[in-house]
Formats: C-alpha cells, structure tokens, sequence
C-alpha cells in the first residue's frame, strides 16, 4: 500500500522532468524511502535538483547551448511584448468614435465628423487623434463648457495671439488666436491645441487637434519585466525539452534565428516602455510595423522549424531500436538528490 511518505516524495519528484522520472523514477523513490527509514527526510535538496535537471542540457552538445541561448533571448523579447499588451488590458477604454467625434464637434463649433486617427503611444498604449478643419470662430468658453460637460476635468488652459506670415495670396499678415488645453476624465488624458485666424481674407478659418489616451496602468512596466524574464526561462526550458535529438536542436536554432528580427523590434518597443516618462506625457506616433512583410516571413518560417523541432523531439515507440528516449541523461550519471 502507498504510505504517507511515499506520496509525499511523489509529488517532490514532480520537480524533475517528466521523462527523467519515467527513467530512474522508482529508483530515486526507492532510496529517499530507504533513507526516510534512517530520519534522513531530504525536501529542498530534491527539488531543486530536479529544477536543476530541467534546466541541465546534454554535456557535448555546443549546438543546444547555442539553441538555448538563442530561445531564451528571442522568447524573452515576446514575453516582453505579451506583458505590455497584458497591462493594457487594465488601462482605461479609449472613447467610441462616435463620442469623440461627439466631443469635437462640441469643442470646435464645426460640423460634420473629422478624420479620426488610431495610433500607438510610445509605451505600446492606444491613443485616438482628430484633426478638424473649417470654419468657427474662437471661443475658449465654448470648449471649457464642452469638455465640462463631456465630464472632463481642465488641467491646463492657455491662449495667446500672433500674426501669421505674409503670403503671394495675403495683402498683410493675418491675427491668428492660439490655444492648448489638457483634461483628465478617470483614466484618461486629453491634449488639444487649436489655430483660428481672424482676420479678412481667412476670418475664422480654423484648425483643431485632439488626442486621447489612457494613463500609464500601474502593472505596466512590473508585466514588461515579468513578461521577459518568463521567456527567457520559457525558451531555455523548450530547448532542453528537444536537445536530446541533434534533428530537433537544429530545427530550432534555424527557427528561433529567424525570428531574432521580430523579437529585436518587441525589445525595443519594450525599452520604450520602461524609458518613457513616467505617467504617460502626450504621447507620440510611433513605428508598429515590426519590419514590415519580411519581419512576419522569417518570424512564420521560424514558428514552422520550432513547430517541427517538438515533433523531431517526440519519443519514438517503446523499446524501437534506433530510438533515445526523451529526457534521458546522456552522461548516465547518479540522480541529483537520490543521496
């Protein structure tokens, strides 16, 4: 019958890989019971060499060391990327078009829908920008009561005159009135700036510019760092999963070195994200291409060859000539923590 102590092992065994406990399970079980008898009782020393044989790739293998290298730095840059997307998650909504568009027409007097931009913030973030242009005279009372009544609340507001610049077109310079306004409204910021000439022969010719994004979410640069370190783990740990088979090692050196290109763009985006100044500034337009089309073809070719590297690492069937099994020492050394 199994006692207490031996489902207690059981489950610390759990620590090495599943294919090592296949191998040399019972013979580990065996001797931590036989020194269980003694009032020896190893626990940590068990799991952390079992964490040690995960970790543990084939001795004489350069290939694996460079298979492993090469997973951990690319996995880490797409763990970086899926723990920037994951805080973003938790940020405030972006507004609907249909209530910025509400919101424009209400700060600037102009009617009709502007052209509506959705772009990435430079910490990987939404934003939405507006752009309208036409004719409406300036009132800073019309676009405080509007951004009041939307339930924004004014930060920053600031207005000034100037002249513009004579043209072919103008007899003289023309006044001009500027203004830029900043808003809060629960976890969103607001940036606008307006430019209203009025003057003949462009009186109240006007241009707006909106922006909304969400505030910086709390978890943002701890998931970026967590997001990395886990792939970094993740990419050594599938390599010694397949490093037994030299078929898998190569496959997966060709994969994960066609998607460094990829991975190099998640951690530059990821630099961003931790050098941007803190509580998200207006933020600006940047690149979200990743290297475009040949990026995504050496990333898919790459996704392919890792792909076919799990199924060059499955065991063969039991007991077919020719066929390792998966996970087996190759130095047939003692098992870590069974003394």
């Amino acid at each position: 019958m199994t006692t207490r102590s031996e489902r207690h092992y059981r489950r610390l065994l759990r620590a090495y890989p599943r294919s090592y406990r296949d191998h040399r399970g019972t013979e580990i079980l065996t001797t931590l019971l036989e020194m269980a008898e003694d009032g020896r009782r190893p626990g940590l020393h068990l799991v952390l060499s079992g964490l040690w044989q995960r970790f543990k790739l084939p001795a004489r293998r350069p290939l694996a060391w460079v298979a492993a290298l090469l997973a951990a730095a690319v996995l880490g840059g797409f763990g970086a990327a899926a723990g920037t997307w994951i805080a973003w998650q938790t940020a405030a909504a972006i507004p609907s078009d249909r209530k910025v568009q509400a919101l424009n027409t209400g700060l600037t007097g102009i009617p009709g829908d502007a052209p509506l931009y959705h772009e990435t913030s430079a910490q990987q973030g939404p934003s939405v920008a507006i752009q309208a242009d036409g004719t409406a005279g300036w009132s800073s009372a019309r676009i405080r009561d509007a951004l009041t009544g939307a339930g924004w609340r004014i930060t920053s507001f600031r207005e000034s005159e100037g002249r513009t610049i004579p043209r072919e077109d103008m007899t003289a310079a023309v006044p001009i009135r500027y203004g830029t306004w900043t808003a809060t409204s629960g976890g969103l910021r607001l940036w606008g700036d307006a430019r209203v000439l009025t003057g003949a022969p462009f009186t109240d010719a006007a241009s707006y510019n909106i922006r909304v994004w969400p505030v910086e979410p709390a978890p943002l640069r701890p998931l970026t760092i967590a997001g990395t370190v886990a792939g970094l783990l993740t990419g050594w740990l599938l390599v010694t999963a397949l490093a037994r088979r030299r078929l898998a090692t190569a496959l997966a050196t060709g994969g994960f070195i066609a998607a460094t290109l990829l991975a190099y763009e998640f951690y530059r985006d990821a630099c961003e994200v931790m050098a941007y100044p803190h509580g998200s500034p207006r933020p600006g337009n940047v690149d979200t291409s990743h290297g475009g089309t040949f990026t995504l073809i050496c990333t898919i070719i790459g996704l392919f060859a890792i792909a076919a590297a799990v199924i060059a690492a499955r065991p063969g069937p039991a007991g077919a000539a020719g066929q390792p099994r998966l996970g087996v020492p190759d130095d047939g050394g003692p098992a870590l923590g069974a003394s």
